[in-house]
């Protein structure tokens, strides 16, 4: 198990407005508009302590394209029989930045700021996926050093995988270490963090669809990053 707390948050004015269902072809925002979401992100810079931590552990697939863990337990995680042919072993990951930006937007809602609340909440959202790719990109990367390939990433809770198979994730991993819970509705507190399961092995095909979204069908969600859907 490694915990990762070395980690750069990358935002950008367009993924904010993008997360916020700006349309893609929507010309520019109002001078106005943009100066607020720039200000924001700074804030936002200001606020985030991204952590992760992650551990692997030996995965195969049985007869029905279901992954088998080393200890017995079965997950029924859609696209993986095809995604992950060849399943050796997986990676485990939980993402953070931690509590204070969502408490910051709070406190600006009940402040009755709520553009300034409401674009917060979208930069918190950006960073911790930001802080999923880098997690998965340093993955991919010591996967590779070892003869394997890593397939792309699953999250419990979309693209048709069960959320309450988060308790597998944090029976294995000490979440806690890096401030992160699960509630009774099997969501992470604090909000603003992710957790994901990755498939490798030496036959696994190397995904170039790494992210999510490619094999969820919510064309409509405003936290989409890609057009495209792999099914």
């Amino acid at each position: 198990m490694e915990i990762l707390r070395d980690l750069k948050v990358e935002v950008s004015e367009a993924d904010v407005l993008r997360r916020q269902g700006r349309p893609r072809q929507a010309g520019p925002p109002s001078a106005y508009v943009n100066k607020l979401i720039t200000e924001t992100i700074k804030e936002g810079y200001e606020l985030v302590r991204p952590q992760s931590l992650y551990d692997e552990m030996g995965a195969s697939l049985n007869e029905q394209g279901k992954v088998v863990l080393s200890n017995g337990t079965v997950l029924d995680i859609p696209h993986v029989r095809r995604e992950w042919a060849g399943l050796e072993m997986v990676t485990l990951a939980i993402c953070t930045i931690g509590p204070l930006l969502e408490e910051r937007s709070s406190q600006l809602f009940a402040q009755g700021d709520a553009a300034t609340a409401l674009i917060l909440d979208t930069v918190g959202s950006a960073a911790v996926g930001s802080v999923a790719r880098q997690v998965d990109a340093l993955i991919c990367r010591r996967t590779q050093a070892r003869g394997m390939n890593a397939g792309p990433r699953f999250e419990p809770g979309s693209t048709g995988w069960d959320i309450r198979d988060q308790r597998v994730l944090f029976s294995f991993l000490p979440a806690q270490e890096i401030g992160v819970n699960l509630n009774e509705y099997f969501l992470m507190i604090p909000r603003k963090s992710v957790s994901f399961m990755m498939g490798m092995g030496s036959e696994v095909t190397e995904s170039k669809l790494r992210r999510p979204c490619y094999y969820c069908e919510r064309l409509d969600c405003p936290s989409r990053e890609v057009a495209e859907v792999a099914l």
